[in-house]
């Protein structure tokens, strides 16, 4: 089995474990004895600690050249916390453990994408192949989310969260198989531009990816909330939600393809695009369940275009030896999205209600788009597809 096929495997797995326990780690916060403001205060202190470690992860990578085993103590790190976590009976012991889950995540998002750059380092087909990984997670995601609260309610919350060990454990052992990448010598098409390419990630890339992000988590953390106001249903909210996440899989894959034609900015400058007329339908169509059925089929697709092409966009930017750096910094960018959109969003609700939080939402993803257009502009040897195999 080559390296791609196993990074795709450990995806699925550790993205069913998140599936089955990101909805259910504030409940057991809460049935810890934690107030709201408490809870509040573990996830934001743990979103700090997985921002300041994802470069770090990146720099060690890069440094010790040793992508393979730092990432097998990621997972085995990830897993350790979840079984911490399993075993808590004080919030304590609940929030150490979720500190050493979030800086050992850190670990396996950068070290996934510089080990996925390097599995697909001479392929013509990278926005396809990275597309098709990541969607497949988000199938397993949607798999997990559906399966954890029946597990749940059966068995508790910490058997939940032995289970997430468990997938994470094998993950690890799966990975002790990922082969070392031989350096990397790829040959790019005759363009001076092309091969003076800086190796770093461009400002407008990250400040696309951080209003993007933004834009996203503020619009999702309160949408139940806002579906709720309307009379749906728990099981509709649900429902909705799955279907986003089902129509990501052939999202990323035709988004990750058409990436590899008409290069990474355009498709990037889409998913922006997409998620702002996503806000738009949530202000105008939110009474109309068969409407709303279609904009959840829209946010499929724009959270799609956007994550197959910003992966892929990361993964190939500078090459091989600054390949742990730059996806130490992507996830960092989009770790500064994720904190101030959970902290715009309910805070915005609050003041001004859920149409002004759409509305900036709307503005903030057609902001990320202009960033990727203007960097099509910029820096088009950049974003455009230039890669010859070989």
């Amino acid at each position: 089995m080559n390296n791609y096929r196993i990074l795709t495997l450990i995806n699925f797995l550790t993205l069913v474990a998140i599936g089955i326990s990101s909805p259910l780690f504030t409940l057991y916060l809460q049935e810890l004895g934690a107030t709201f403001a408490l809870i509040s205060l573990i996830i934001t202190g743990a979103m700090v600690a997985m921002l300041a470690s994802n470069a770090a992860w990146g720099w060690l990578a890069d440094r010790l050249q040793a992508r393979e085993r730092l990432f097998v103590a990621a997972l085995a790190g990830t897993a350790i916390a979840y079984f911490w976590l399993s075993a808590a009976d004080n919030l304590a012991m609940a929030w150490l453990a979720r500190l050493l889950n979030d800086v050992s995540m850190a670990g396996v998002a950068t070290l996934s994408l510089a080990l996925m750059g390097d599995a697909l380092d001479a392929s013509a087909r990278k926005g396809r192949s990275m597309g098709f990984s990541r969607g497949l997670g988000s199938l397993a995601f949607a798999a997990g989310a559906f399966g954890g609260g029946w597990l749940a309610d059966a068995w508790g919350f910490s058997f939940i969260f032995l289970v997430c060990g468990g997938f994470y454990l094998i993950a690890a052992l799966v990975a002790l198989r990922l082969r070392e990448a031989p350096a990397s010598t790829p040959s790019f098409s005759a363009s001076p531009v092309a091969e003076s390419r800086p190796s770093g990630l461009p400002l407008l890339f990250l400040a696309g990816v951080v209003l993007w992000t933004m834009a996203h988590v503020a619009s999702t953390s309160m949408w139940p909330n806002y579906m709720n106001a309307f009379g749906y249903s728990k099981t509709a909210i649900s429902s909705l939600w799955g279907l986003a996440a089902v129509v990501e899989m052939p999202a990323m894959v035709v988004s990750g393809a058409l990436s590899d034609g008409i290069g990474r900015a355009a498709v990037l400058a889409a998913g922006g695009v997409g998620i702002a007329l996503v806000q738009i339908g949530y202000l105008l169509l939110a009474v109309s369940l068969p409407a709303l059925i279609g904009v959840q089929i829209v946010r499929g697709f724009g959270f799609g275009s956007y994550t197959a092409a910003a992966m892929t966009f990361a993964a190939e930017t500078g090459g091989q030896a600054q390949r742990g750096r730059n996806s130490g910094v992507f996830n960092m960018a989009g770790v500064v999205g994720q904190l101030a959109g959970s902290l715009t969003g309910g805070m915005l609700v609050q003041v001004a209600g859920f149409h002004a939080l759409f509305i900036l939402c709307a503005g903030l993803a057609l902001g990320s788009a202009l960033c990727f257009l203007w960097l099509r502009r910029r820096a088009p040897a950049l974003t455009a597809h230039k890669w010859n195999p070989g």
